[in-house]
């Protein structure tokens, strides 16, 4: 018997030892659910930070695996979803955010923008409401819904969003640059230049907000200062046909029709099936009768566009003048067949039959 008691008493020993490695070792990796669930959180921010969305998404499953009623992992797994364009379901994750926190802005924010990525307005247009509502001082809310009530054709229900955005972030470019949009499409002339003029005071480099004041500033009547903002988008920008060709425009309006035949040609050589473009140079050469390259360029608009009433207005002139009143009166009659009713006006004053 006394053999056996040093043997007992190791195995006492060894069973202790044991118990105490089992008890570290479950201290040192075991913690709360609500800890562990906020740990496998910020890990899956991290990840999203680093543009690891992928990552993120499988953080935000632990921890909500951890704490199913965890509503910020069910809103920041959502903006990782939407990263990854997996947008129905970051709809799916907003409203389990929603239904836990139903007075937080952010997941109302978040589902519209998933909601428009799914190209649903008017669920966008509600959310971007509600989350306005929940943080009025939150710009970009305002924004994007005064965003989707002008791409309806609401201007005066926009023009108030953005003016909410700004009040909310005077600082907000873009919310001054489609505020002035919106004027314009009011007839708020002066407003809207004043607008976009603020735009590019906050964002030198806002370049469509140079392109619509010039077109604004044309449509009151500035042709001049038009002319600035066309060249001053020009200088910076060489490969838009549409600035070119409205250039060309204010040009033509300035009895500059050297100039406006230079930006009409521009224009085609960067879109070669802009019809548009080709008409208007074909104006522009009847006005320094040069005939020939008038007829070539309607014959071209009218090559692009068959029922391209204007083109065929202009070539009718161009073939009178080269000594063709046949064709020339074919043409007008055409015109005058697509509604331009002053084709019948020149067809009868030169005689046509």
């Amino acid at each position: 018997m006394m053999q056996k008691i040093p043997v007992l008493l190791l195995g006492l020993l060894l069973s202790a030892a044991a118990a105490r490695a089992q008890v570290d070792s479950v201290r040192a990796s075991t913690l709360p659910p609500d800890q562990q669930a906020e740990r496998l959180y910020n890990s899956g921010l991290a990840k999203f930070n680093q543009k690891s969305y992928r990552a993120a998404v499988l953080d935000f499953d632990k921890a909500l695996a951890v704490k199913p009623d965890f509503a910020r992992a069910y809103t920041n797994r959502a903006a990782a979803r939407y990263e990854l364009k997996d947008y129905q379901p970051a709809v799916q994750d907003y409203e389990q955010a929603i239904k836990l926190e139903p007075n937080t802005f952010a997941p109302y924010f978040g589902r519209a923008r998933a909601e428009e990525a799914l190209q649903q307005p008017a669920e966008a247009e509600r959310d971007y409401g509600r989350a306005a509502e929940l943080q009025a001082d939150y710009a970009p809310a305002w924004y994007y819904r005064g965003a989707l009530r002008f791409e309806k054709a609401d201007y005066a229900a926009a023009k108030a969003d953005f003016d909410a955005a700004i009040k909310a972030d005077p600082a907000y470019a873009y919310a001054w640059h489609d505020r002035g949009s919106a004027q314009r499409r009011l007839g708020n002339l002066p407003a809207a230049i004043q607008d976009y003029s603020q735009a590019l005071t906050l964002q030198p480099e806002l370049l469509p907000a140079l392109l619509n004041r010039a077109g604004t500033r044309r449509r009151a009547a500035d042709l001049k200062g038009a002319l600035q903002d066309y060249d001053a988008y020009l200088s910076k920008k060489q490969d838009n046909a549409l600035a070119y060709t409205n250039r060309g425009a204010t040009r033509y309006e300035l009895k500059d029709y050297k100039g406006a035949v230079e930006d009409f040609g521009r224009a085609v050589a960067l879109d070669a099936g802009y019809a548009f473009a080709w008409n208007n140079r074909a104006a522009a050469y009847l006005k320094l009768e040069d005939y020939q390259k008038a007829e070539a360029d309607a014959s071209q608009a009218i090559s692009l566009n068959k029922e391209y009433a204007e083109a065929y207005l202009n070539r009718g002139h161009a073939r009178e003048m080269l000594r063709q009143p046949d064709a020339a009166c074919q043409d007008w009659h055409r015109a005058a067949e697509l509604d331009l009713e002053v084709g019948l006006t020149h067809a009868a004053n030169s005689g046509c039959p």
